[in-house]
């Protein structure tokens, strides 16, 4: 359990967690049981095993299946035939216990009894080279760090082998929850650092294509952007299901994928087209887990230059988006229509539908006669689905004057990296959770100079409220639901993100696969496959 406690006179705000294993296996039917080969089909995968380069969610694939990061957020059980709704509670992955150093100026963490695929027993060593080197090959990292209360510049203080001290500046909401996060990768720096040179001090080519980590897998193949395959490592201590090798493949075609499910050649599989989940609902063997899900497809908007830096435009773009008709058109269903840029904050006014009022903010603007718009989109992320919403925002705008160019990103690591360098004019997005605490999302993406924050849009206001977000503890719910509805209101004025669908985590399973259970980012755990 988590608890947090505010002090005052400018102290930091406490945290006390007890970390406990993810429950042990469930009890298993001799169908689970025989159920040792898993193949799972994607639309992509990464060209690296690490987060850089960063990949998006080809790299959430990969990383969320391995996990050898020290927290995860707590999965609850499945059948096979339903999902839990995701948690936002946290529990030890390679941690053992976490909690706050008796002085309040950090957090200190006591590793499990590991070791990697090299027989090096895990330590704190290993943590402190992994963030070193995680901040220095990626900057994204460094920012989440920071934006989390951590001391980038004094992150990680040595206790003994197996307990370590993350130094903080001031602890926030989700500071803890942060650990999750995939960018914070354990690597094996015994066998890593074998590997580093002068022009690689990070060992970042190496380990992009070898796995030396705390996993329990070991690598038996990988080919960047195709295929990888682990096989389980058995001197691995840790818990984990009957399911012994796993193999990812990317499968650029989804009617492929449906034919590799429906045949029993794949056993998990995600990213279909909306349609195709109706399909498979049908068809003997599958199972289709519609699960509840935090995730919200988005338009991004660059605001630093042409009609759309204007506010009055891209208000225009939102109202002359008919959300309803996307969702029945391009997501079967599954979802709901945005009704602001958070959740459950309450509608805003740029979010009604209206293409009689569109159509009068852009003549105010002086934009009565249109602009041309190039549209950016990758099947990579959000999924297939965003081909079928490009082509339908594309005839809404349309409608209202708009000249819509579609521009297909086909790589999902040029796509990202064009969106961190702000290298679009709009583009369609998704924003999976990796930090489930608003205070984090809503940093990452709207706050002054956050690492993911490529639109040019900036508010102190916002910035204001969403630190005090940040410092108010999760209990002060009431508080907390101000806050956030404070700043929805002055994200949506911005309007430099709009958001379209609150989607659905939706995973296909062939029967008789237990714990296959989509995290809160949306993966999936490889070791608690079988259980």
């Amino acid at each position: 359990m988590k608890s947090l406690r505010l002090l005052t006179g400018g102290a930091a705000i406490a945290l006390t967690t007890s970390l406990v294993a993810c429950g042990g296996p469930a009890p298993q039917t001799a169908a689970t049981k025989s159920i040792e080969n898993v193949v799972v089909a994607v639309g992509a995968l990464p060209d690296s095993l690490t987060p850089a380069p960063w990949g998006g969610s080809a790299s959430h694939v990969v990383l969320s299946g391995l996990g050898s990061q020290l927290l995860e957020y707590k999965v609850g059980t499945s059948d096979g035939k339903s999902c839990p709704a995701p948690s936002t509670e946290v529990s030890g992955r390679l941690a053992e216990s976490a909690k706050p150093s008796p002085d309040g100026t950090g957090v200190i963490v006591t590793l499990r009894k590991l070791t990697s695929q090299f027989g090096n027993t895990l330590s704190a060593e290993d943590v402190r080279w992994s963030f070193d080197i995680g901040m220095k090959r990626q900057p994204v990292m460094k920012g989440t760090l920071k934006s989390s209360g951590f001391n980038v510049d004094n992150l990680v203080k040595v206790i003994d082998e197996r307990t370590f001290q993350l130094n903080t500046t001031g602890l926030t909401s989700y500071t803890e929850e942060s650990l999750q996060n995939n960018l914070f990768y354990i690597h094996d720096s015994t066998e890593a650092k074998k590997h580093a040179t002068a022009d690689d001090p990070t060992a970042n080519a190496w380990l992009s294509k070898n796995l030396a980590d705390y996993s329990g897998w070991k690598l038996e193949e990988f080919t960047p952007g195709a295929s990888l395959t682990v096989t389980a490592d058995p001197q691995w201590e840790g818990t984990r299901g009957t399911v012994k090798r796993v193999s990812v493949k990317a499968v650029q075609s989804t009617a492929t994928r449906s034919q590799l499910v429906e045949t029993g050649e794949v056993q998990v599989a995600n990213g279909f087209e909306y349609d195709q989940y109706k399909s498979l609902e049908k068809s003997p063997g599958v199972t289709v887990l519609n699960c509840p899900s935090q995730t919200r497809d988005t338009m991004m908007i660059n605001t630093k230059t042409g009609p759309l830096a204007d506010p009055k435009v891209r208000h225009a773009v939102s109202m002359a988006i008919d959300r309803e008709a996307l969702i029945k058109g391009a997501y079967a269903g599954f979802g709901e229509p945005a009704g602001s840029i958070f959740p459950n904050v309450g509608d805003s006014p740029i979010y009604k539908f209206n293409k009689d009022e569109a159509r009068k903010l852009l003549t105010e603007a002086g934009y009565g006669n249109g602009f041309p718009m190039t549209l950016s989109y990758s099947v990579t992320r959000p999924g297939p689905v965003a081909a079928k919403s490009a082509v339908l925002i594309q005839s809404m705008l349309k409608e209202v004057g708009i000249d819509v160019q579609l521009q297909n990103v086909a790589s999902s690591t040029d796509f990202s990296t064009a969106l961190i360098d702000g290298r679009y004019q709009a583009v369609l997005y998704s924003e999976p959770i990796v930090i489930a605490d608003p205070a984090f999302y809503s940093y990452a993406f709207y706050g002054t100079g956050a690492p993911s924050n490529s639109t040019g849009w900036s508010n102190p206001e916002f910035d204001k409220a969403r630190s005090e977000l940040a410092a108010t503890p999760d209990q002060e719910t009431e508080k907390r639901d101000g806050l956030l509805k404070k700043m929805a209101g002055l994200v949506d004025e911005g309007a430099a993100i709009l958001s379209l669908v609150e989607t659905r985590g939706v995973l296909v399973t062939r029967d008789g696969l237990s714990g296959a259970v989509p995290l809160t980012n949306g993966q999936i755990h490889f070791n608690s496959l079988g259980r």
